[in-house]
């Protein structure tokens, strides 16, 4: 695979262990009136995309990526308060930064849809797709 492959592949794989973290760290550390419903809905996020990422690397891997452990080392933020709203609003970011890498690496995929490998590829990012804007529209809601 060529080098734009690799790049990509970096990218949603370190985007995709970022939302995770954060949603995993929102569901710990939310605080506030509606904790309990917080605490469901990042639990329900932070599965979501943890049942992505294997799938995903699983197929990057058949393509020849493979991932290095700088990849998986985090954000690396930090927060004053961990208000329900604000952990929303960041988990909500997350999710979107890793909608738009997403949505970029699918357009790749689609044109050189000619190897089937990214096919594969491309049918495994459809997937995040639907279930990150699934998790975006819970989040949305939420803090609507």
């Amino acid at each position: 695979m060529n080098e734009e492959f690799a790049v990509f592949s970096n990218k949603v794989v370190k985007y995709l262990n970022d939302a995770t973290i954060v949603a995993r760290l929102s569901h710990w550390n939310t605080r506030g009136s509606n904790f309990y419903e917080s605490h469901l809905m990042f639990e329900r996020i932070y599965n979501d995309l943890g049942e992505l990422m294997d799938g995903l690397v699983e197929q990057l891997r058949a393509c020849g990526f493979n991932p290095d452990f700088d990849l998986f080392k985090g954000p690396g933020i930090s927060m004053e308060y961990y208000d329900c709203h604000s952990t929303a609003e960041l988990t909500l970011d997350y999710l979107m930064a890793l909608s738009g890498v997403i949505a970029t690496y699918y357009a790749f995929c689609e044109k050189h849809k000619h190897d089937p490998r990214l096919v594969a590829v491309g049918n495994q990012l459809q997937t995040m797709s639907s279930v990150v804007l699934t998790d975006q529209y819970l989040l949305t809601s939420y803090l609507a």
